[in-house]
């Protein structure tokens, strides 16, 4: 039997005929509203708590990572200062300057013997030339210790004794004429001379009294050589014009001059302020001019020596030689005639224009040449020395323009203030 709907049950049956048909059994108890709400909201707030989590996780990694990179870059900074600062001021005072067998001289030895020079020279009124000093002062000490080491020898024996008696000179006022000395007075005044001297070069009684036993050292080399300069020697009579290198006179011109005709005393105390007679020179007195004066006396005395041991070695000879010699062709013999003019020479830091007035002669050699010859073959001695340790390595030079610049900055900055000038 078909049933309708009737008109006004039309919507609920139809509700029922279109819903789905639902499965027998209980039905599942819902859950309250006010639940949910709860459980969604604390689901957010452990999202929002992880995600706060990892962003602050992100933040500490990120700060983290700024300090690694500002501590290294710091770190970096102040490696480049401390670099800076060694290379500076701790490195260079400790570099080796110069060697002699075990003793070494640092920058920093190098830089304090210059300001004791200069404290030295501001108390006598004096002044330090820096475009020189740095590398004579390097090679003074190299030579001082050279002879230091060299002086038993030699004979040389500086004692504490000889210290003190040129302390005095230096230092102990002398008495005045006609007053009787009061020793008692003096020797205070050379103390306080003395002391106040110390100060103000800011130098220990130890370091100047071995700078004074260097002196004495080299006085003693002087005295050893003198010994050995002969009584008579060959030596030519000179005259010489000098002028500095800087001079406004032209050595070509005044050459020219002589050449002329010119008086030879006339253009000399022109140029030089005298007459320019030098006298009668020794070989060796001043180096630069003995192969203008004498040839190579070296070389010649070698072929001597040479020629007196084969004629000891050998029967005389039936016929006399008909060919010169070839080794006394190889020797150069004196470059400057008698009356003649040499081209300019250069001396240390003067021209000179020498003139050699007449052939050589053996003759007496008088005092003040010996004691120039003496003086000249004391330098020579170091000068072979320094050139011999060089080349056997036990003389060591370190030394170039930055160390140069350092050392006179060093110097210059450190100089030491020195009012007070010893009374004469």
């Amino acid at each position: 039997m078909m049933r309708l709907p009737l008109p006004w049950k039309r919507g609920a049956d139809t509700a029922a005929i279109d819903a789905p048909a639902t499965p027998a059994g209980p039905r599942p108890a819902r859950r309250p509203s006010g639940g949910s709400r709860r459980s969604t909201a604390a689901g957010r707030n452990t999202a929002a708590n992880r995600v706060n989590r990892e962003r602050r996780g992100a933040e500490r990694r990120r700060q983290r990572i700024a300090y690694a990179i500002g501590a290294v870059l710091l770190l970096v900074i102040i490696g480049v200062v401390a670099a800076g600062v060694y290379r500076e001021f701790v490195l260079p005072p400790r570099i080796m300057a110069g060697q002699v067998r075990e003793v070494r001289f640092t920058m920093g030895d190098l830089v304090e013997r210059i300001r004791v020079l200069q404290g030295i020279n501001r108390y006598e009124g004096g002044q330090v030339d820096f475009s020189r000093a740095p590398f004579e002062m390097l090679m003074n000490l190299v030579r001082a210790e050279i002879l230091r080491q060299a002086a038993p020898g030699l004979q040389i024996d500086i004692t504490d004794e000889q210290i003190d008696a040129e302390l005095r000179d230096q230092f102990r006022p002398a008495a005045n004429p006609g007053e009787e000395p009061d020793d008692a007075q003096l020797d205070a005044e050379y103390q306080n001379n003395y002391v106040n001297f110390l100060e103000q070069v800011n130098l220990a009684d130890g370091a100047y009294r071995r700078i004074v036993e260097e002196q004495l050292q080299r006085q003693e080399l002087f005295t050893y050589m003198l010994a050995t300069v002969p009584d008579e020697a060959p030596q030519v009579e000179v005259q010489a014009i000098t002028m500095g290198v800087n001079s406004d006179a032209s050595p070509e011109a005044v050459k020219e001059r002589l050449n002329l005709g010119e008086e030879f005393s006339s253009v000399a105390l022109e140029i030089s302020g005298s007459d320019g007679y030098i006298g009668w020179m020794p070989e060796g007195v001043v180096p630069e001019f003995d192969r203008y004066l004498f040839g190579d006396t070296e070389c010649l005395a070698q072929q001597e020596a040479g020629a007196d041991d084969a004629a000891a070695d050998t029967e005389p000879a039936t016929e006399p030689a008909t060919e010169p010699d070839a080794a006394s062709e190889q020797c150069e013999g004196p470059l400057l005639e008698p009356g003649a003019t040499s081209d300019p020479i250069y001396v240390n830091e003067t021209i000179v224009l020498l003139q050699a007035i007449g052939p050589p002669e053996t003759r007496e050699v008088e005092t003040q040449m010996q004691f120039q010859l003496a003086g000249a073959l004391a330098e020579k001695w170091q000068e072979d020395q320094v050139a011999q340790g060089s080349d056997e390595g036990w003389v060591k030079i370190n030394f170039n323009s930055d160390r140069y610049a350092w050392v006179t900055d060093q110097v210059r900055q450190t100089r030491p203030r020195v009012t007070v000038t010893p009374q004469p």
